[in-house]
């Protein structure tokens, strides 16, 4: 649920919207300018995407720093990165809050997220780590870094909210050297079909409240289209979730051939 979908830090003024309402239709909040059966009225009408843009830039990254830093959420971060090594494209790099897991044989960590908000509350987290850290503050579809030019590639909780999830895949692999793994847990689809059928009925309000982020999504099917060979994978619920929301992909994939 990292901030890893595009977003705008512009926030503009109210707008002002002219309207006709009938007699019948409430006018709570309108300003009449007319009189008659169709009186127009002029009403201040705040743009709904100017309120979810501030929503999702400025408030949501303090809801997931506080929501994925969880002793549950932690203890999968600790067992998906345990065996990490060398240069690291972190995707979906959010708020920081993998740093504190990552092991010693780690020796650069390259962050990718669009998020200035998640940027700035990563401050101390960056400060306090051993290895370099750098940003990058663009969407993970496209990922100005070089051919094969990591060790690993990571990717946590981020893989369900990514708008083009299918180009974001195909550019870790572009980035990732021969020989080399990508590391992930996220939630997604699960294999019951009940709470499968509950994941399809809640995912147009997940994406509203948590930027975009879908439940349903086949992680592993996903990885594997954009030309990874699964070397590991492993599935769990998350502890103290509920269900729709916690069935965990938790693997490691290599970069295939072709």
């Amino acid at each position: 649920m990292h901030s890893a979908r595009r977003s705008s830090n512009t926030i503009g003024p109210k707008r002002l919207a002219v309207r006709s309402v009938g007699h019948d239709e409430p006018a709570s909040l309108s300003y009449p300018v007319a009189v008659g059966p169709t009186a127009a009225v002029l009403t201040l009408v705040p743009d709904r995407s100017l309120i979810m843009g501030f929503y999702e830039t400025r408030l949501l990254p303090h809801i997931i720093n506080v929501a994925m830093n969880t002793k549950a959420v932690n203890e999968e971060r600790r067992r998906c990165l345990e065996n990490v090594r060398g240069t690291v494209l972190e995707v979906g790099f959010g708020t920081g809050l993998n740093l504190l897991h990552y092991p010693r044989t780690v020796t650069k960590v390259v962050g990718v997220d669009p998020s200035n908000t998640s940027a700035r509350l990563a401050r101390k987290r960056i400060a306090a780590s051993s290895f370099p850290v750098e940003i990058i503050g663009l969407p993970a579809e496209k990922i100005p870094v070089a051919d094969a030019s990591f060790e690993s590639i990571v990717s946590t909780f981020t893989l369900c909210t990514i708008p083009d999830v299918a180009s974001a895949l195909l550019e870790m692999r572009r980035a990732l050297r021969p020989g080399g793994r990508l590391y992930f847990v996220e939630h997604g689809r699960a294999e019951d079909p009940k709470v499968e059928r509950w994941q399809e009925r809640l995912n147009a309000i997940e994406q509203a409240v948590f930027g975009g982020c879908n439940l349903n999504r086949p992680i592993s099917a996903l990885i594997q289209q954009a030309g990874f060979e699964m070397e590991r994978l492993e599935h769990s619920y998350l502890k103290g979730a509920p269900k729709f929301a916690g069935f965990l992909y938790r693997g490691v994939a290599t970069r295939s051939a072709s």
